[in-house]
């Protein structure tokens, strides 16, 4: 799987021009046509990470073009698997549905390293094939491939809320709640409501935040992790809200969960972060919407780390900033 920031060609044209080089100079140094140089640019073709480094060789970057550019192994057999399934439903079997999952799972653990604007065009597409398959499934793999399709669309709602594409977000996070509560799988559902809580986080809108999430909580059958993380999300907004009692009361019961939890090895099957150690991020959410600085503090300082380089990690870091300027002022 090949991801292209879309900075590079806008970059690449700005090392060119810095050097005072044209196109056809450009493609005598590094022995690529200029035609080909042109659609780099302007983003009508993906560089590979092996032409990136030549460009680099050829402009003297030090490698900066090839650092917009990450590649992962190519798994053959899984691309020949999902093209199979693409070329007729009768096909569709078990491997072709965990080509696609495995797919999707390599484009989520990129969320960890690459900003989501370089990520979206790949996820978008992605998103596309799944559906696509999704369509025509029938039999007994056509529920899997179908719960495959409401995370694609789960992850890129999220994609789209961070970059703020808002209107998308929620189209795509609210048919990935519906599906996959018609689809009796409740911790998907209740982690596609947090997403949207999270955009309405994004937004500022801390009521938005308080509903999505506690419509997470009160999910059927979700799983105590899923659960607890909601409830403390829900917390922080609450206390944002201003009304204490209530959020503290829900503090109580998140706190309950995750004691129950303690010692265990807890992890989500569709949320491969989802952890007790993550639970630390919401807690110190939760203490930061009641005022609780140091407690948010600890709590956010405990759960960044292994986290700081991941793009979506900004937000924690900013609460964690508010809540250690609250406990200096305190």
């Amino acid at each position: 799987m090949r991801v292209v920031d879309p900075t590079f060609g806008p970059k690449l044209r700005e090392l060119r021009l810095a050097r005072g080089l044209s196109l056809s100079k450009l493609s005598a140094l590094a022995y690529v046509s200029k035609a080909q140089l042109s659609q780099w640019e302007n983003g009508g073709r993906r560089p590979t990470r092996g032409s990136a480094m030549i460009l680099d060789r050829a402009l003297e970057t030090g490698g900066e073009l090839a650092g917009l550019i990450t590649e992962t192994p190519d798994d053959t057999d899984a691309a020949g698997r999902i093209a199979r399934a693409l070329s007729g439903s009768s096909l569709i079997g078990s491997s072709d549905v965990e080509a696609l999952r495995d797919t999707l799972a390599t484009s989520r653990r990129l969320d960890d390293s690459l900003p989501a604007s370089a990520l979206l065009p790949t996820v978008d597409g992605l998103l596309s094939t799944i559906q696509a398959v999704a369509r025509d499934a029938r039999g007994t793999v056509a529920r899997d491939v179908h719960l495959v399709a409401v995370q694609a669309g789960q992850f890129a709602g999220w994609l789209h809320a961070n970059v703020r594409n808002d209107r998308r977000a929620e189209q795509l996070l609210s048919t990935a709640a519906r599906d996959a509560l018609s689809l009796d799988h409740p911790d998907l559902a209740c982690q596609t409501l947090s997403f949207r809580g999270a955009l309405d986080w994004f937004r500022g809108n801390a009521n938005g935040m308080a509903r999505w999430n506690l419509a997470a909580y009160e999910v059927p059958n979700a799983s105590a992790l899923h659960r607890a993380d909601a409830a403390f999300n829900a917390v922080h907004a609450i206390g944002v809200l201003g009304n204490d009692q209530e959020a503290t009361r829900l503090l109580g019961k998140a706190d309950d969960i995750t004691t129950a939890l303690d010692g265990t090895d807890a992890y989500s099957p569709v949320a491969y972060w989802l952890t007790p150690g993550w639970l630390r991020l919401s807690v110190g959410l939760a203490h930061l919407g009641l005022g609780n600085h140091r407690q948010a503090a600890d709590s956010l300082r405990a759960g960044l780390d292994g986290w700081q380089g991941a793009d979506w990690a900004t937000d924690y870091q900013d609460a964690l900033t508010k809540a250690e300027a609250g406990q200096a002022s305190a």
